[in-house]
């Protein structure tokens, strides 16, 4: 089996030696949870652009928003546009007017939040849809939770206004039902994040990469770095800080990862956070229709 696949960036990575060193890779994670509204992916081909980029948008957009236009000089950044090829957006210093920028625009996260209960069971909802089972059991303090292959056998029930749609369990997460809600979502995220960065395997390449053959090192890294990135990028206490943190002050180069996975999988979390999915239906074992009972 092969160690891990290695897509075109990480391979222009590795020819370049662009986010090896722990100050580097700290300061494209910081980059990165400074743009929610842009995909982790746009993110970081921003900093690859324009590494001190404070906002961005597109120049109709400074226009419309912030009555702002852009300079003459000013060399627009290429990022990747939902559905269709490029889009070219500006960074605030790119762009001139009258009207002063909203300066808690740069500071979106100024103050520490929760994760809402209305997006937690959305999330919980959202793992039907990639086959995982959620349960929370009655562990020790100590126990956060954990996620594992199925052996296979069962499915579940996702619920929808007029059909019943039942669908393959590929996966078991349990997490530890005496926890907080915001201890349950980092340990979602951080157990969901070994799954979509391939550490269990893959049950479809289209989904993601097999990569099981990383180290225990590498594998808790990359976990931890996404966990990080979704509770910063949402504005709410981060329980990976410490364990990045402590890594990156002790160490000159960080794990051989994948910067591609780690933000691949951050956008399909962000996805299941934000919104409502649908069962992949490569798992999708059976449908009823409500209206006709079958």
């Amino acid at each position: 089996m092969k160690k891990k696949s290695i897509p075109e960036l990480d391979k222009l990575f590795q020819e370049i030696g662009t986010y090896k060193k722990t100050t580097e890779f700290k300061e494209l994670l910081d980059f990165v949870k400074k743009f929610p509204k842009i995909a982790p992916f746009n993110a970081m081909l921003l900093h690859i652009q324009k590494p001190g980029s404070n906002y961005v948008a597109t120049a109709a957009e400074w226009q419309k928003k912030f009555g702002r236009r852009i300079k003459p000089e000013a060399r627009p950044m290429v990022i990747l546009r939902p559905f269709g090829p490029v889009t070219f957006v500006f960074d605030l210093s790119d762009t001139y007017g009258d009207n002063p920028f909203p300066k808690q625009l740069l500071d979106p996260f100024g103050v520490e939040g929760n994760i809402s209960s209305v997006e937690f069971q959305r999330m919980i909802n959202n793992l039907k849809c990639d086959g995982i089972l959620y349960r929370e059991a009655d562990y020790g303090t100590n126990m956060a939770g954990m996620i594992s292959n199925s052996a296979g056998g069962e499915e579940l029930k996702i619920q929808k206004t007029t059909k019943e749609v039942w669908v393959k369990v590929l996966y078991n997460l349990i997490v530890n039902k005496n926890h907080e809600v915001e201890t349950k979502f980092a340990t979602v995220l951080h157990e969901l994040a070994h799954l979509y960065c391939g550490h269990l395997g893959s049950p479809d390449l289209k989904w993601w990469d097999d990569r099981r053959g990383l180290n225990k090192n590498e594998r808790e890294f990359e976990a931890e770095c996404v966990c990080w990135l979704v509770c910063e990028r949402k504005g709410i206490s981060n329980p990976s800080a410490a364990y990045l943190n402590g890594y990156l002050d002790k160490n000159e180069y960080i794990p051989d990862i994948s910067t591609d996975t780690v933000l691949k999988a951050v956008a399909i979390i962000e996805s299941m956070i934000n919104e409502k999915k649908n069962p992949r239906k490569e798992i999708i074992t059976r449908t009823i229709d409500l209206k006709k009972g079958n």
